[in-house]
């Protein structure tokens, strides 16, 4: 009987071949995770979110190219971190549910859900720049078994115009770099980092559909450009995945993926930020 892969209820089945490319690159690109009417009740609460609907989330809704100070209606990137704490009817959604079935077969039965994310690049907005990092650049060293898989799904069609994900492949084997805040050396104005490419690395654009997904570790070198578009958005769900024991010792630490944390960056990071 021949193995089927792809979409399967609430699971998304990989192959052994991207299994393979996940774990030797940092990255897989995965194509038509969610139909198009399973989008619909997805994008509703979106839209609340990055219409600047919903209240009470302080440093969580921000611009993610710029300082936490600036007017949401002169926001570039629109950011929303956590969604899930706010509107609890967004947990154990369709999306997720097959983004855990990707993670646990990429870490293992224990993958457990770690943070969400809406992130929205707004038309004709070519700050809408992530600059390039590693995503453990921005969270505590020290955690175990860190391995990370980060599911981006494109609401949008995706592409270098609109400021699509670009990643450096296989640039988790060299570790974590140095990273530095973008916007000066007090984080309290901004939550950017980003770190240096070299010579040697190699950008690759990773286009997508809509209802295509991303899947990137904890150390692969990645960012995105602005959007350059005159009428088209780029907008993104994030749910990202790691062990329960790296969950588990995030949470006694007090630290939540919210910028609202009070954790002291300083201790957790450490030369990261120097």
């Amino acid at each position: 009987m021949t193995q089927q892969f792809g979409r399967q209820g609430d699971d998304y089945i990989l192959s052994p071949e991207e299994i393979s490319q996940f774990h030797r690159d940092g990255y897989i690109t995965l194509r038509s995770v969610m139909a198009e009417d399973e989008l619909a009740p997805l994008e509703a609460e979106f839209g609340r979110f990055i219409r600047g609907e919903v209240g009470g989330m302080g440093k969580d809704f921000c611009d993610m190219s710029g300082p936490f100070d600036r007017a949401f209606e002169n926001f570039s990137l629109v950011n929303a971190v956590l969604p899930r704490h706010y509107e609890p009817t967004l947990r154990d959604n369709l999306y997720e549910r097959r983004a855990a079935s990707i993670s646990r077969q990429l870490l293992g039965t224990s993958a457990t859900l770690d943070y969400d994310q809406f992130l929205a690049k707004r038309p004709a907005k070519p700050d809408a720049v992530f600059t390039m990092h590693q995503d453990l650049g921005y969270w505590p060293t020290g955690t175990p078994e860190p391995l990370t898989a980060t599911c981006s799904l494109a609401l949008d069609d995706a592409d270098p115009e609109n400021g699509c994900l670009k990643v450096v492949p296989g640039s988790q084997k060299q570790g974590l770099r140095p990273h530095r805040p973008l916007m000066g050396e007090d984080r309290s104005k901004s939550h950017i980092l980003s770190v240096e490419l070299t010579d040697s690395d190699i950008v690759v654009d990773l286009p997508l559909k809509r209802g295509d997904i991303t899947v990137h570790d904890e150390l692969i070198v990645h960012g995105s450009g602005g959007n350059i578009s005159q009428d088209r958005w780029r907008r993104t769900y994030i749910v990202a995945f790691r062990s329960k024991a790296c969950v588990d010792f995030e949470r006694s630490i007090g630290f939540t993926h919210s910028h609202n944390d009070t954790i002291t960056w300083e201790t957790h990071l450490g030369a990261l930020t120097a």
